[in-house]
């Protein structure tokens, strides 16, 4: 049996459940066209794709519509000269994209009840491929999202009465203000030892799961006790079981005036075992404290304990 990703019984592996840009692992393919949203896919594909898109698109439709002038013929365009058919095609594309983006004719301008009805269909056509374009692009900024950083690795590190503890870094990437954090953290194990493999999720008790204010960095802390799933559990043991952490991120930020959410997953081969983080902040003579972002993933090895 092949593993589902976020299933409990498999006997084949995946990668891990998370990726680091926060998407799960899963692609999703025999859906009929029916079925998809051009709308979501506008929204969350890149700025560079995006951008790509709605050029081919708006260069595609102002390609069929000269190619429509010249079947007309370019003559109804005010064209008196004999032109080869690639200059025609370029004189063609350039009226149609006055006429697409309602700029207004110079030399050309249409001619004869055809082309001024192919003329008015493209204008109609403008007006409503500008205003989609213009109602995406608010979509895009206006998205509620958060931008968090994360420590690009999790500790073990030394944690009061002798005990130790689980601990990552985040910290605000965005001149907003987050409010109310909360933070929970899925331990994800794989029991080998049978022969069809089994999944365990474990939500991870937190020193701290709330925080009302979020200005500098948040070290979340999973003590490790008793009642931990790490306790008496040595860095082969974790990577014998394939462990990786699963963490989710909710927040209130001022700006959007919305609810955001950040999803981040750690490894085994994330996680350093005896070692401690560094300040990522300090006051200035002025007392304005600063918040050093290169400095979030600084570490330094303690003795364990």
């Amino acid at each position: 049996m092949r593993d589902p990703g976020t299933g409990t019984e498999y006997s084949s592996h995946s990668k891990r459940v998370i990726n680091k840009d926060g998407s799960f692992n899963v692609k999703k393919t025999g859906l009929s066209p029916s079925t998809r949203n051009a709308y979501q896919s506008l929204i969350k594909m890149t700025w560079a794709r995006f951008f790509l898109v709605t050029f081919a698109f708006l260069a595609f439709v102002n390609a069929v519509f000269a190619l429509l002038y010249m079947l007309i013929g370019i003559e109804q365009l005010g064209e008196t000269e004999s032109r080869n058919l690639l200059d025609q095609f370029l004189y063609a594309c350039y009226f149609s994209f006055q006429t697409f983006t309602t700029v207004g004719y110079g030399i050309y301008h249409p001619m004869g009840h055809l082309a001024n009805i192919v003329a008015t269909v493209e204008s109609i056509l403008g007006w409503m491929c500008f205003a989609i374009v213009t109602g995406i692009l608010y979509g895009r900024f206006s998205k509620p999202s958060a931008r968090l950083m994360y420590s690009e690795k999790a500790l073990m590190a030394p944690y009061r009465n002798g005990l130790s503890s689980l601990q990552f870094r985040i910290a605000n990437m965005r001149n907003s203000m987050l409010m109310e954090m909360e933070a929970t953290v899925l331990l994800v194990m794989v029991d080998k030892t049978q022969r069809s493999w089994k999944r365990e999720f474990i939500r991870l008790h937190l020193e701290r799961e709330y925080i009302l204010f979020f200005p500098l960095t948040w070290t979340i802390v999973h003590p490790i006790d008793e009642k931990s799933p790490f306790y008496q559990k040595t860095q082969k043991d974790m990577e014998d079981m394939d462990a990786e952490l699963l963490i989710r991120i909710k927040g209130y930020d001022d700006t959007f005036a919305q609810t955001v959410h950040s999803r981040y997953s750690y490894k085994c081969a994330e996680i350093i075992w005896g070692a401690k983080y560094t300040p990522a902040f300090d006051t200035d003579s002025n007392g304005d404290i600063q918040l050093f972002f290169d400095q979030i993933h600084e570490y330094e090895r303690v003795n364990p304990g």
